[in-house]
């Protein structure tokens, strides 16, 4: 029977959830806004198969081969625009949709919660793109993904390591059909502070809101912000250094408590793929010049991956690497938990008792220097002129 007496030991991947044959397991929100696994003692029947597929209590295996990496950027102009960084997933998903597969990835709902959906079509793929800086409800996902694997049909499932290996740790078993994507992580926040945030936005703007885009390319790659689109033709944007859930996120301070001692920050993992931001794509590929519009590391961890990459290669800009470099220029997550910040635990307390504005202001203040550079950056970027004035600051 599951029984959470230390949120460091449960990283909310639904495993136990999905598996459970009676049912008897529901997924709860703490008071932090997490959702952890509460059983109904009146229905288990003390099967253990929910602790026989946690990922944290029965670890996986990490190796799967050869590690190989690449540099790689989508050769298609928009969907690259739409994407975080290189648009890996988009040519990889419409590969597994045109062979009659389906693909598992996160997206928004109506009121931009954060959820894993089951993409279908192609023209639903605009859904998927693009960061999603919160946990994601899970759901049942995993019991439909093992239906369309029983049935012999293609899966892609898109997610955190700890959702790649509670996918695995579910199904039992290895599935050749099964393409698997971890993105590296830097931990997830509540689902409740992302609902504050969105609540502060709308007041502020009196108005709804229509499109969310955690790293909008207004800027460039290396400037992406926060950028939300209201019904009243309004639109906000801002970097983290000023956003209220970028600077939550990249602090530290509002992770779930698993993410700070996560056991999947390992290089060689159970996925096929893992993916993570690319910066210094210049420095790791001789003579590409960076222009601002990202690419995306990957680390081909199975002969499965390999496979698949051949593939779809001639859907991509790609530039083989070396694994250690990108690792120790780019990757310092694929290794390494999020480190607390010291005011976490009152962080999360204080969210229900004062306004956003005034929260963020006591944990982890936003400065006149902030605010003043983000106020330039618009100006400079009206006048045509933020590209050179950004060289020329960095000279």
């Amino acid at each position: 029977m599951v029984e959470i007496t230390d949120e460091t030991k449960c990283c909310g991947c639904t495993s136990c959830v999905n598996a459970c044959p009676k049912g008897a397991i529901d997924m709860v929100p703490d008071k932090e806004g997490f959702l952890y696994p509460k059983t109904d003692v009146g229905v288990c029947i003390d099967c253990g198969i929910c602790n026989k597929v946690c990922p944290i209590e029965h670890s996986l295996l990490n190796a799967n081969g050869k590690l190989e990496s690449y540099v790689v950027r989508t050769k298609e102009t928009d969907v690259l625009a739409g994407s975080t960084s290189g648009g890996f997933i988009t040519p990889l998903a419409i590969y597994v949709l045109e062979h009659q597969g389906i693909l598992c990835a996160a997206t928004y709902d109506m009121d931009f919660r954060v959820k894993h959906s089951i993409i279908c079509r192609s023209d639903e793929l605009s859904s998927v793109r693009g960061s999603k800086y919160v946990q994601s409800d899970l759901g049942t996902c995993f019991r439909k993904i093992k239906r369309y694997l029983d049935e012999d049909r293609l899966v892609c499932f898109v997610g955190t390591a700890c959702q790649v290996y509670g996918l695995k740790a579910y199904l039992r078993k290895d599935y050749k059909k099964l393409i698997s994507v971890d993105l590296v992580c830097h931990g997830v926040p509540s689902p409740k502070l992302w609902d504050r945030y969105l609540d502060y936005q709308k007041n502020k703007y009196h108005s709804d809101i229509r499109e969310v885009s955690f790293r909008n390319k207004t800027y460039g790659y290396h400037s992406s912000t926060m950028k939300i689109c209201f019904a009243n033709g309004k639109v906000y944007q801002g970097s983290a250094r000023v956003d209220y859930m970028l600077k939550s996120f990249f602090t530290e301070i509002a992770s779930r408590p698993a993410c700070y001692q996560c056991q999947f920050k390992t290089l060689e993992r159970c996925s096929d793929f893992t993916i993570y931001d690319c910066w210094h794509a210049a420095e790791l590929v001789p003579g590409l010049a960076d222009d601002d519009r990202g690419y995306t590391n990957v680390i081909v961890q199975s002969e499965r991956g390999r496979q698949m990459l051949e593939k779809i290669k001639d859907f991509y800009h790609i530039y083989k690497v070396n694994t250690e470099q990108a690792v120790k220029l780019d990757g310092i997550m694929v290794m390494e938990s999020a480190v607390p910040h010291p005011g976490r635990q009152n962080f999360y307390v204080k969210m229900d008792k004062c306004s956003m504005r005034d929260l963020i202001h006591e944990f982890i203040p936003v400065s006149k220097r902030d605010l003043l550079l983000e106020r330039a950056k618009i100006v400079f970027y009206r006048l045509g002129i933020y590209h050179f004035a950004k060289r020329l600051l960095k000279r």
